[in-house]
């Protein structure tokens, strides 16, 4: 029933941006300009020279038992700053960055830019702390100034704080197909004191129109959506003792009926694949400690009460991952995308042989608390790789691996891989795993 939030583990990438300033300059700072995203149309590799006779044209080959899907593709794109104390320069006072997703939608570029400039006035939130819609933030030079004041206050006074302030959003996807883009965006703060703070809001997209969705839109009846979504969330509780117990001291129970209403709007739901979450915020229905509550509803138990567009098409065909050099093809491919990591690094085709689906690139990381691998900071993903490629270059080191991969089968099944390179003969291959939890 509760659903833990594990997309802070994300990795900061390379870049820095210095900057100094002050809260009055505010109202004079240029905003960022939204993100450009050049739509990248199929293109092929070169095909081998075609020999000088060719033979007869033959009858068309039988069409493959799968659709042709459109892919939807999510890249990222990180922005950072880091500042320094204003006496001498040395001692870092604030880390500020930010993550924004940037979509392609091969054919349907009106809904891929409709997106993307949603997207980019949530950065214009973040970054400038004015409200264009989706509500202030304190935004960059709000946290300049309270780090700034932070460190003189200590550095006059000699008293111990900590000095180093922080605000980082993070960005994760929890579903992506023909029907529907779910992004997360998770902030992480820390302003001094025992702890940080962290918040999520999901965002929902129509991908094929880029429309953002309400609760109001994937209902025909909003009324009796609601009240059932409240009264399962009310029984849900009274059937867990883990619950009542993170709730005991915040939500009586008289009063769990409208507190759980409370829950239903923009930003605390998502779907995914497997039906619709619905979250609270940190102390909104229980302690820090206990964190935030989520009630989760499937596809099932929703029947009709959820618009039949909205869940997840069945998908049909067989399809595998395939890890391929660039050179030596005796055929063409289609490649759908191309992602640079390191401008150093050998380039590689990731295949889809057949259709695979909810393709994720991801670092790999580890843990003195898990066994194996987990996946950390999203690089890339897809909602269908059919017959076609990523065209990836990136650096594969001979130790231990840096990047996760995983899809979804036809039939459903959750395929996991380390790419890894031989340190004996520079093989590359993908290690089949099991991702930690």
């Amino acid at each position: 029933m509760k659903k833990s939030f594990a997309i802070l583990l994300a990795l900061a990438l390379l870049g820095q941006l210095c900057a100094c300033g002050q809260l009055s300059k505010l109202k004079n700072v240029e905003l960022p300009p939204l993100p450009t995203v050049t739509e990248r149309p199929a293109e092929e590799a070169p095909a081998p020279e075609a020999p000088e006779e060719t033979a007869p044209a033959e009858e068309p080959a039988p069409m493959p038992d799968t659709a042709a899907q459109t892919p939807v593709i999510v890249g990222f794109r990180e922005t950072r700053m880091e500042d320094y104390d204003p006496a001498e320069g040395e001692q870092k006072i604030l880390t500020f960055s930010y993550v924004t997703p940037l979509v392609t939608i091969p054919g349907r570029e009106e809904a891929a830019k409709a997106i993307n400039e949603y997207i980019a006035m949530l950065d214009e939130t973040f970054y400038t702390g004015n409200d264009y819609g989706d509500g202030p933030s304190d935004g960059y030079y709000g946290m300049l100034e309270q780090a700034e004041d932070n460190f003189t206050y200590a550095f006059e006074t000699g008293t111990d704080l900590p000095l180093e302030f922080s605000c980082e959003r993070f960005a994760d996807v929890y579903r992506v197909d023909e029907a529907v883009l779910c992004l997360a965006l998770s902030t992480s703060s820390y302003t001094g004191g025992a702890h940080g703070f962290y918040a999520t809001r999901c965002y929902n997209f129509d991908t094929q129109s880029g429309e953002i969705l309400t609760l109001e839109q994937i209902t025909p009846d909003y009324e009796a959506f609601k009240a059932f979504l409240v009264r399962r969330m009310v029984e849900m509780t009274e059937s867990d003792p883990d619950l009542q117990a993170a709730m005991e001291g915040f939500v009586p129970a008289e009063e769990r009926e409208e507190r759980f209403g409370a829950l239903l709007r923009d930003g605390s739901w998502y779907l995914d694949a497997k039906g619709l979450s619905v979250f609270s915020d940190l102390y909104e229905l229980a302690s820090y400690a206990a964190g935030v509550q989520t009630f989760s509803f499937s596809y099932e138990e929703l029947g009709d009460l959820l618009d039949a567009r909205w869940r997840p098409a069945e998908t049909i065909g067989a399809g595998s991952l395939k890890l391929l050099p660039l050179t030596d093809q005796a055929d063409p491919l289609t490649v759908l995308d191309t992602l640079t990591l390191s401008e150093e690094g050998t380039s590689l085709y990731l295949y889809g042989d057949g259709a695979v689906y909810d393709l994720r690139l991801n670092r790999a990381g580890q843990s003195e608390y898990l066994e194996g691998y987990y996946r950390g900071e999203p690089l890339w993903y897809a909602s269908c790789l059919q017959d076609a490629a990523l065209l990836l270059k990136t650096e594969l080191p001979d130790g231990a691996p840096e990047l996760a991969l995983s899809y979804r089968g036809a039939d459903g099944a959750q395929h996991g891989f380390l790419l890894t390179q031989s340190g004996e003969d520079g093989r590359l291959s993908l290690q089949e795993t099991d991702f930690a939890a």
